[in-house]
């Protein structure tokens, strides 16, 4: 049979969607044939509704599934109600139409209310989908295949918009069980245009050779799916086999298989959500990508009270450039109690002074725009960045995902705008709570110049001059109002150029918005990669001094 892969993601992040891969190779390991309709900007030309109704109607797939994130749930409700009206006007028979991925795992119940999905999956679905598949296949009405909400006899689908479905109308089934990492095959990286996608990403690439995490933050949908599995199963959540892990050789030979397909592939980053949570798996995967000569860095998530010495010296002789670590809010407080992420100042100040001593570049996530965060807690976090010297950090917004935690806070204190829940495209340039206006305008800057905010901060745990350079252009961006901030703004990155050419110039340490709008990276780190220069070959070395020989580079060549 053949089944037809639709991946709303417009206006976000342009990447490579693992769950789907994985889906289609089940399936093609089955004697299926799969195809993709991929919506992104960044991958013209975006197909249009008639487009993707000729597919629809020329391809002739029996069955049509989808996989959404919350902020690209109402493009796929859009582009789903519009194959139900086209498939009614020309009275042809619609093949069912199947949506997953973190939106319905997070709330499946909402998903089939709106009525017009004939399937809603729930969690990890590779097996329950190719039971699926094979069901219509065989012509059979699959309303009891585990990991999906589905309608009872009798009932069809809506074709438009109107009142919620109630749910004596469908069938909720149990969740099966987590799928055997060792037994799934590579992944389908040919059902999308992979070339382009690391081209566009410049030679990033994606794996997994993991899949779980231990934790329950508040922000994350881990925490909800070990719920689900643990009540639906009705096993304890060790004895759930959530955390997985891919055989070391198996991972080498998807890797194998990928160079020898790819051109350019320049850094692999491993999306495990925590590949250092067990040593021995991280120190197996580093010994066989280091004995296997794979001639590529990799980059992987780690947290900062599990990375084991012995993983640390590992990762770096495998070749690991980047150690990424969720630090989230400066706040020990806003940690604990809104995030519920259980690390102290000096966990994170220690993990970060172990890995650059390893010679591991770290990169740390964090949010501004926490719902209970105040403003001093805010400026928190922009001193533990500037006190921690860490290699770089991503500043995103804070979406509260429905279905998590904290989602549950945001509703509780008030502070998700009703117009703007889940009709948001990313967590990067705007964000859905509201602090009343005063606060709005400091979390906007914050979250566009943290690099300007950390920099001039600085001075305050070490010798640093470039802060004194930054401080007076974070007071200008303090002053502004908001019709000034919103003139202001499309010209950070050109504002940021300038003053960090300056600061390089003078042999000044600083962050600089490098790569995307929201990336602040160390000077000492982009000069040496903007210049060719291996970082972790002279990672022993002062900071300053690595700086001039770089700052020195940098202005005989005039770029920074």
């Amino acid at each position: 049979m053949r089944v037809l892969f639709v991946y709303p993601n417009l206006y976000t992040q342009m990447g490579f969607n693992h769950g789907l891969a994985s889906l289609s190779a089940v399936l093609k390991r089955a004697g299926h044939e799969t195809r993709l309709v991929n919506l992104n900007e960044n991958l013209p030309p975006v197909p249009t509704p008639d487009e993707l109704w000729r597919t629809v109607v020329e391809w002739g797939p029996g069955v049509i599934g989808f996989s959404c994130l919350t902020q690209q749930y109402r493009a796929a409700l859009d582009i789903a109600r519009d194959l139900r009206a086209r498939a009614a006007r020309e009275r042809r028979e619609l093949p069912p139409l199947v949506v997953g991925g973190v939106h319905p795992t997070m709330v499946p119940e909402s998903v089939m209310a709106d009525g017009v999905w004939d399937h809603v999956g729930v969690g990890e679905c590779e097996d329950a989908l190719l039971e699926l598949v094979t069901r219509v296949e065989r012509g059979e009405r699959p309303s009891d295949v585990a990991n999906f909400l589905s309608w009872k006899a009798g009932v069809r689908p809506k074709l438009a918009d109107a009142a919620p479905v109630a749910s004596e109308h469908w069938i909720h089934n149990k969740v099966g069980e987590f799928p055997n990492l060792a037994e799934l095959p590579i992944p389908d990286y040919e059902l999308f245009d992979v070339q382009r996608i690391t081209d566009q990403k410049h030679g990033w690439f994606g794996l997994l050779s993991s899949r779980g995490c231990p934790y329950r933050c508040t922000y994350c949908l881990n925490h909800k799916i070990v719920d689900r599995y643990h009540d639906e199963l009705g096993r304890a959540v060790p004895d759930l086999g959530f955390f997985r892990y891919r055989p070391p050789e198996k991972l080498v030979e998807e890797i194998r298989w990928v160079l020898a397909r790819y051109t350019d592939v320049g850094t692999f980053i491993f999306d495990d959500d925590l590949f250092t949570q067990n040593p021995a798996h991280a120190i197996a995967v580093a010994n066989a990508y280091r004995d296997a000569k794979i001639d590529v860095p990799f980059v992987v998530n780690s947290h900062v009270k599990r990375l084991d010495p012995r993983v640390a010296k590992a990762l770096a002789e495998a070749g690991c450039k980047i150690l990424k670590l969720g630090i989230e809010s400066g706040s020990p407080r806003v940690r604990k109690d809104v995030l519920q992420r259980f690390m102290t100042d000096t966990d994170i100040l220690k993990t970060i002074e172990a890995a650059e001593r390893n010679g591991l570049h770290t990169s740390g996530f964090l949010m501004v725009g926490l719902p209970y965060e105040t403003h001093a807690e805010r400026w928190e976090t922009v001193d533990l960045l500037a006190k921690s010297g860490i290699g770089r950090f991503r500043t995103s917004l804070f979406f509260p995902f429905p279905g998590t935690e904290s989602h549950r806070l945001a509703v509780q204190g008030g502070f998700i705008r009703a117009d703007q829940d889940i009709r948001l495209t990313d967590f990067t340039e705007s964000s859905c709570l509201d602090f009343g206006p005063e606060e709005n305008l400091f979390v906007a800057k914050l979250a566009a110049c943290m690099p300007w905010f950390v920099t001039s901060r600085m001075d305050r745990f070490r010798d640093a001059p470039a802060a004194k350079r930054y401080r007076p252009l974070v007071e200008k961006v303090l002053a502004m109002d908001a019709d000034e901030w919103a003139r202001f703004e499309p010209t950070v990155r050109d504002v940021d150029r300038e003053i960090a050419r300056e600061a390089t110039r003078a042999e000044e340490l600083h962050y600089s918005i490098r790569y995307n709008a929201f990336m602040g990276v160390r000077s000492d780190f982009y000069l040496a990669e903007e210049h060719g220069i291996e970082w972790y070959t002279a990672a022993q070395k002062p900071v300053p001094e690595r700086l001039r020989e770089l700052a020195l580079a940098a202005a005989a060549n005039e770029v920074c």
